[in-house]
Order: structure tokens, then sequence, then C-alpha cells
């Protein structure tokens, strides 16, 4: 255990002092008018949180960092550049993280994940970095997997898919562009929608979670139940998409317009929880649900959804159940 008074100082090229506690793994910048305050800093604290960064994948080479160890990088125009190198190219590629510091240089802390077992095994033993970089490679299943998991995770996809011309050098802006021109997605900063104009129609339509990510995120309910509505959703892509529905409806950061849509978003869930049952076609659970009686909103939805899965069915038992559960359905809707 370290010591709680043991500090790690840096004094930088600029004049800047940076005092880090290392039982806390927080930091402080002094210049000579004394603590600074960063620009953006939570009821205007001096104090930081160590960054603390993990690569992903067998593809990253961090070596030039010790790994799970303090590190200082430079700092450019507000911006924490941390240099890493991926594949076979010995090229130095960077990522740029806000830290609305004046200093020239801050600490971080990287570590290294060459494989998912790897990655979970560190966090399950209180090794949790608060931002992860990936590359484009991840499975969605697996980056949807993390987010769900670990929903205050910022994730950094880099696209290799988006790339500038040789000529054009881009200072690092804040939709986090690399050194090389390929850019670096933040999903916590970068609007979905921003995200999805990189993206084919093609690759759109095949990917419904990826579609609910962005209809969630503008707020865009309808589109959210078309989805359901007019796709064929496999089971996972449901459970998916409840999981975001229900950060949404926990809303830990008490965004006012995720209050102002409560409602909207349980009776949403709740529609997204009574389709697995439906899609399962678990007869007893359904029949048991429906005793309970749908709000007007669920009702609605269910009706939908009923008349879709009845119309695809070619099966007569299953079209005379559906019959019937949407004639119990629509009968709610007007009793109500």
């Amino acid at each position: 255990m370290i010591d709680d008074a043991i500090y790690e100082e840096r004094k930088t090229s600029a004049g800047f002092l940076v005092k880090v506690r290392l039982s806390k793994m927080t930091y402080v910048v002094f210049s000579s008018e004394g603590p600074e305050v960063p620009k953006g800093a939570r009821n205007n604290s001096i104090v930081v949180n160590v960054p603390k960064v993990g690569f992903f994948g067998e593809e990253f080479r961090v070596g030039h960092f010790h790994l799970g160890e303090l590190s200082f990088v430079n700092v450019k125009m507000g911006k924490m550049v941390i240099p890493y190198h991926h594949g076979f190219s010995n090229e130095i590629k960077t990522i740029f993280l806000a830290t609305g510091s004046a200093s020239d240089a801050l600490p971080v802390v990287i570590f290294h994940y060459r494989h998912k077992e790897e990655l979970m095994h560190a966090w399950e033993s209180g090794e949790q970095v608060h931002y992860l970089v990936v590359d484009e490679e991840i499975p969605r299943n697996e980056m949807v997997t993390l987010k769900i998991r670990y929903p205050n995770l910022n994730i950094l996809v880099i696209k290799k898919k988006i790339s500038l011309t040789e000529t054009a050098k881009p200072a690092p802006s804040s939709s986090g562009k690399t050194a090389d021109g390929k850019a670096v997605v933040d999903y916590n900063k970068v609007r979905a929608a921003d995200v999805a104009r990189t993206q084919s129609s093609n690759e759109m339509t095949g990917n419904p979670v990826f579609l609910a990510r962005i209809h969630l995120r503008n707020m865009e309910l309808d589109k959210v139940k078309q989805l359901l509505l007019e796709n064929e959703l496999t089971l996972q892509d449901v459970g998916f998409i409840r999981t975001f529905l229900e950060v949404m409806i926990k809303n830990e950061n008490n965004k006012p317009e995720l209050k102002t849509a409560k409602d909207k978003l349980i009776s949403m869930s709740e529609v997204f929880r009574l389709s697995l049952v439906l899609l399962e076609f678990r007869i007893q659970d359904f029949e048991a649900e429906m005793e309970k009686g749908f709000s007007p909103e669920v009702s609605n939805m269910m009706y939908a959804l009923l008349a879709k899965e009845q119309d695809k069915t070619s099966d007569i038992e299953k079209e005379i159940v559906f019959w019937e559960w949407k004639l119990r359905a629509r009968r709610m809707t007007q009793a109500k």
C-alpha cells in the first residue's frame, strides 16, 4: 500500500509543476500564479484523476510505456498526446485526449490488453481504465458487450476507413483525429449520427443495434419502435437495445431530456422485454403477461408487433394464437 503522503513531482519545460498523489492517482498542476483549475473542471476543482488508457488488441504496440505505471506525455493545445504503433508499421500514430490544462506535460497510466480474457481479468481485479482504444476490427458484439457492462467507459475506435489526403495535415481537433489522418471516434463524445455518416447504407441497414443507438442518442423514439416493427431482429439485438433503454432510464448523469422522456422510455423498454417473450413464442409466459394487462402505449405497440408476427408466420396454429393475442391487445387499448 502506498503511503498517502507520497507524491511524484515533475517540472515541465514550460515551467509548470505537476504533483501526483500516488495513493489516489490524482494530480494538481501549479503555475507561477498558483494551482490551476482546468477548463471544464467540476466544481472548479484543482484535483484531477490521472487518466488510465487501455489499448485492446494484439495489433497495438505500446512498449515505449512502462505499462501500468505512471508516465508523462506531452500536451499540445490542451490535448494530451499519446503515441502508439499499430500493426506491422513502424509509423508513430497518436491519439489526443482533452485535458483543460495549460501545462505542456501531464501524467497518464497506459495498459495493454491483448485478449478479451486478459481485459476482463484485469477489470475484475479492480484495474479499470477510463479510456479503451480499439480498432474497427473488433467484433460489434464485443463492442456492445463492453458498453453494456461498463456504461461509463469511453471507447475510442480507430476507423481505418476514414482517411484524409496526404497533403492535408490537420492539427488535433475535438473530433479526435490521429496524427496520420485516421479518425478516432469517441462514442461518448461524438454524436452517433456523425459516426453514421461514415457508414455505407448497407452497413447501416444490417446493423439495427447501431441504428438504435443513433436514434436513442437523438431521442428519436419512434424510429426505435420502427426498428422492432420493420426489421427481423434477433433475440440478441432485442436484448442489446433493451439494455440501452435501461441505461437511459437509470440516467446516472441526471440528464434533463432523459427525465422528461422517462415514461416513454419505460414503455418502450417494456415492449422490448415483451417482444423477447413473443419472439421465443413462450405461450404460457406471454399469456401471464396479458393477464396482468398492458398500458395504452404498450398495448398499441404490441398490437402492431403481433400483427407483424401473424402476417409472416406460415404455421396455422401460430397464426391463430397471434390472432387471439392481437384481439386481446386491441381490447386493452379500447378499454383504457
